[in-house]
């Protein structure tokens, strides 16, 4: 195994370049080694950069097996809030994405963490999943009035703009009309593409 020695050396700069690398390559059977990684970690909250490659990394290439652990992550407290993105992420493409059911997204809608719905949202356009109608107008009901700090941050409303290109345009249009007023010029952009069905060119993810 490649990677073994970087993931158990506990650093983690060593730790955090193999996470992305098992990432982009879409690597699998680093899972376990990952996890241990992880718990090993937590405990820092200075290495948060590592930590998010390492949640990131567990949601590409892991299993079913990793979602309890990054359940119970979700619902902690961190200095470093954008893990809670990452762990939306992660848990969406592991129990929705490889599922075909958005249970888990569906259970977080009403959350009051953003960071957590947009990581959700992310894997939603991560993975090109197109939701039932029903679904989706759940998803942009949702979504539609969170745009809080748009522009510093990426809302969860962005993510799913960008997915919208390929989602019935009779669902989407007045979400995409809205978000095109936004003062975000980025956005108004990713819904102009996506109005017209062209995918954007705007890298979220």
């Amino acid at each position: 195994m490649e990677f073994k020695e970087d993931l158990e050396s506990k650093s983690a700069p060593k730790i955090r370049k193999v996470a992305a690398k098992i990432s982009k390559g879409k690597i699998e059977g680093y899972e376990s080694l990952l996890l241990s990684s992880l718990k090993m970690l937590i405990q820092k909250p200075k290495s948060w950069q590592a930590q998010s490659e390492i949640i990131k990394a567990i949601g590409i290439t892991g299993t079913e097996k990793s979602i309890p652990h990054l359940k119970e992550l979700s619902k902690q407290k961190f200095e470093s809030t954008l893990l809670y993105r990452d762990l939306g992420f992660s848990i969406c493409l592991l129990e929705d994405m490889s599922g075909g059911q958005l249970n888990y997204t569906a259970s977080i809608l009403d959350t009051s963490n953003d960071l957590l719905l947009s990581g959700a949202c992310a894997a939603i356009l991560f993975s090109g999943y197109i939701p039932s109608s029903e679904d989706i107008v759940k998803i942009i009901e949702s979504v539609v009035d969170r745009d809080q700090n748009e522009g510093q941050m990426i809302t969860p409303r962005c993510y799913i703009a960008a997915a919208c290109y390929s989602w019935p345009a009779e669902l989407t249009t007045s979400f995409l009309q809205k978000c095109a007023s936004s003062s975000w010029s980025g956005l108004a952009e990713i819904a102009n593409d996506s109005l017209a069905g062209r995918k954007s060119k705007y890298v979220l993810i």
